[in-house]
């Protein structure tokens, strides 16, 4: 179905905000994502400038039979933030960001993305535990439950979701914290974006301690004898420390030697806050590396990552949650990484841990607090680059489901999975649970156009 012409005459009237139909100005650019791969063509894209516009461009989606596609960052590796046939509601206007030092938290509009909030709390000696990236959306990394480098020591990014401001799909809006709409706040915390248009957050903020980090590069031919050490410590490291791996190409950074650039290593990445610090010798002991470099930084130096890849790029990934790293994992991605695709393509693994396990399992919907690791494989590549990324994820996906017993983690989801997956991800009762949330406030499906997720009506 497509939106009636006195319908849409009339949307675009009550609009400050764009509005771009195919043919109009801004559709060609307007239905360009992150992923170069993602080629799909809206029915509408709308810019709308406040929550009011957003709750008007539902309403007509919703009267026209139309499905809502909601792009904050528009970072989503499926390209969930557009949909063939669909109203793409385009939050980029939404860029408010206000901080509340005294009282700890800041409130942030749906368009928001994390270099922003990271500018700002820095500046004032405070932090919320975000996204890796700059250009990743607020809005989107809590409502898949939001990893980052400070998950172990002040908990995931929906763990310090306060409040979220939602635009329901009949247009209503709606305030939702622990006292009300409780139901709609626990599923919006890791249950990804099939509820509401989210316009607006308020996030706890935490003070930033001094930082330390560390950079240790290794030959991807002696990363099992780092990594079968590193599995017996990483127990012992208090929750402090944050510690990412990669396996892939050294990024062509000036801390990296010249011709060990784009050769096979594995990097390590660590950072502690305060004394922790003196954590890190254990960590920089573990072997002899090319380079190994260990200084202050300051949190957004943190927050980008070592070489940077292309701002747009073709991209696929598969990930899971582990309770170890042995019984063969380690090999079985050292393997898969002296074969990735292209200069840019990695496997990561991110220590879990600390107060992500803090918090009770059933206090939101995120599903994978009991996790040791979280292992995540990104075959990335320049858009002019006819590098094959489907073999390569699927071979990674085949072997990371040798060891997995959970994931994938929802903000890295491939755009693939079936109703079965997605009970699969979050299990049996958080399954449910999620479900009765979306017949309560999507009966129609309106938001349809992210992970398959069938109401409690709606057959298995």
């Amino acid at each position: 179905m497509t939106s009636r012409p006195a319908g849409l005459a009339r949307l675009r009237e009550s609009l400050n905000g764009r509005l771009a139909a195919p043919g109009d100005p801004d559709y060609e650019a307007g239905r360009g994502t992150w992923n170069a791969d993602v080629d799909r063509r809206p029915a509408l894209i709308a810019w709308p400038a406040d929550a009011g516009e957003v709750a008007s461009v539902v309403r007509h989606a919703h009267a026209n039979g139309l499905a809502v596609a909601v792009r904050g960052g528009g970072h989503s590796h499926a390209g969930f933030g557009v949909a063939d046939d669909a109203v793409v509601i385009d939050l980029s206007e939404l860029s408010h960001v206000g901080l509340d030092a005294a009282g700890r938290s800041i409130r942030v509009g749906g368009g928001v993305r994390w270099g922003a909030v990271d500018e700002l709390t820095q500046a004032a000696g405070l932090v919320v535990t975000g996204a890796d990236v700059p250009e990743v959306g607020v809005a989107g990394t809590a409502l898949g439950g939001g990893l980052g480098w400070l998950q172990r020591s002040a908990g995931l990014t929906a763990d310090n979701l306060l409040e979220a401001e939602v635009v329901l799909a009949d247009g209503t809006a709606v305030r939702a914290d622990r006292a009300s709409h409780p139901d709609l706040f626990w599923a919006l915390r890791g249950g990804g974006g099939s509820f509401g248009v989210v316009t607006g957050l308020q996030l706890r903020v935490h003070p930033l301690r001094r930082l330390t980090g560390l950079i240790a590069l290794h030959p991807l031919d002696r990363a099992q004898s780092w990594l079968d050490e590193y599995a017996v410590r990483c127990a012992t490291l208090s929750r402090s420390v944050a510690v990412r791996l990669t396996l892939g190409s050294a990024p062509p950074a000036p801390f990296v030697p010249e011709p060990w650039r784009f050769r096979p290593v594995l990097m390590v990445v660590a950072a502690a806050l305060g004394d922790a610090a003196a954590e890190l010798d254990g960590l920089s002991a573990i072997g002899e590396p090319i380079v190994r470099l260990s200084r202050a930084l300051r949190y957004t130096e943190l927050q980008e990552p070592a070489g940077r890849v292309p701002r747009r790029q073709r991209a696929r990934g598969r990930s899971a949650f582990v309770t170890g790293l042995g019984d063969g994992l380690v090999a079985d991605l050292i393997e898969a990484a002296g074969s990735a695709p292209s200069p840019f393509s990695m496997i990561q693994i991110q220590l879990m841990g600390g107060a992500i396990a803090d918090v009770d399992a059933s206090a939101s919907a995120v599903p994978y607090r009991w996790a040791a690791h979280h292992v995540a494989a990104h075959a990335l590549a320049a858009p002019d680059d006819p590098a094959d990324l489907d073999s390569w994820a699927e071979l990674v996906g085949t072997r990371l489901g040798r060891h997995g017993t959970g994931g994938p983690y929802v903000n890295f989801v491939t755009g693939t999975e079936t109703a079965g997956d997605v009970r699969r991800i979050f299990g049996e009762a958080g399954h449910a649970r999620l479900a009765s949330v979306k017949q309560a406030y999507d009966r129609d499906d309106v938001f349809r156009c992210g992970l398959p997720l069938a109401s409690v009506a709606s057959p298995a």
